[in-house]
């Protein structure tokens, strides 16, 4: 079918798209920091695919070097998935600039440099055939306010942004493509990056409402994104209830809003 690059691929939402795009019978290309995660994770899927390519890739995407290995070594892909990224807690004013600067690098310039690299290759061969595109893995963190959360709701508003942007552009520009650049939103999703986040109030408060679905399985998230990514929307949120509260919000005040957020994520701080 075609190759897809997914970054952060060796555990939750990037490993869950890793195995959705393997049974539409794509071969993949995971990257993550951890090279022992991403060989037990190409170890598991392989077992169940054998009959598709699994490649891996060991690269911090905080580095700017690692982006030209990557573009050097896998210079031509069908999608690409910018998953990889960092969270912190805490005050703006009291996170260390190294810090800042790092979930920047990570969250906001290594997804817009792969996604500029490889929108111009796949537009270069583009045909009606075949469908190509990117993912990027924003938040519904990203549509509105979020105090407490320093870089990530910013960053994550910026991708989703970036992402809408990229994709009216081609729309005006290659009326024929089908190239699709969408953002994807999701709510709390329980995975090990929402644990090294220390969101455990947050994780414990969603279980209790599991008829909601307000904590997503990391499955259910790929599974809803690679759908709604191939019927061409613009955005995916997955689940009804963040789907809901993404279309409230909008009509929220700005002022209530944060301090809606600010007062539920001060719990996690302290």
């Amino acid at each position: 079918m075609g190759k897809v690059l997914i970054t952060g691929g060796s555990k939750g939402i990037g490993k869950a798209m890793a195995e959705e795009f393997l049974s539409r019978k794509y071969d993949v290309i995971l990257t993550a920091r951890n090279k022992q995660d991403l060989e037990n994770t190409k170890k598991e899927l392989q077992k169940k695919y054998k009959n598709q390519i699994i490649e891996i890739e060991a690269a911090d995407l905080i580095s700017e070097e690692s982006w030209d290995i990557l573009i050097k070594k896998y210079n031509e892909i069908d999608i690409l998935v910018n998953n990889a990224g960092m969270v912190k807690l805490g005050y703006s004013y009291e996170t260390e600039n190294r810090i800042l600067l790092d979930g920047i690098r990570l969250n906001v310039e290594a997804p817009c440099f792969l996604g500029n690299y490889y929108i111009k290759k796949m537009l270069e061969k583009d045909d009606t055939d075949t469908i190509r595109g990117i993912i990027n893995v924003s938040s519904i963190a990203g549509l509105f306010p979020h105090p407490l959360t320093v870089f990530y709701s910013p960053s994550k508003y910026f991708l989703d942004q970036y992402s809408c942007n990229m994709r009216y552009e081609i729309r005006k520009n290659y009326k024929n493509s089908r190239v699709n650049v969408m953002s994807l939103c999701p709510g709390a999703v329980d995975t090990e990056f929402t644990g090294k986040a220390k969101f455990l109030k947050m994780k414990a408060f969603c279980r209790k409402f599991r008829f909601l679905n307000l904590m997503m399985s990391p499955e259910y998230v790929a599974k809803s994104a690679v759908k709604d990514f191939f019927r061409g929307r613009k955005r995916s949120v997955p689940g009804a209830f963040y789907k809901t509260a993404g279309f409230l919000v909008r009509f929220l005040p700005e002022r209530l809003c944060a301090k809606l957020m600010y007062e539920g994520m001060v719990k996690e701080t302290e």
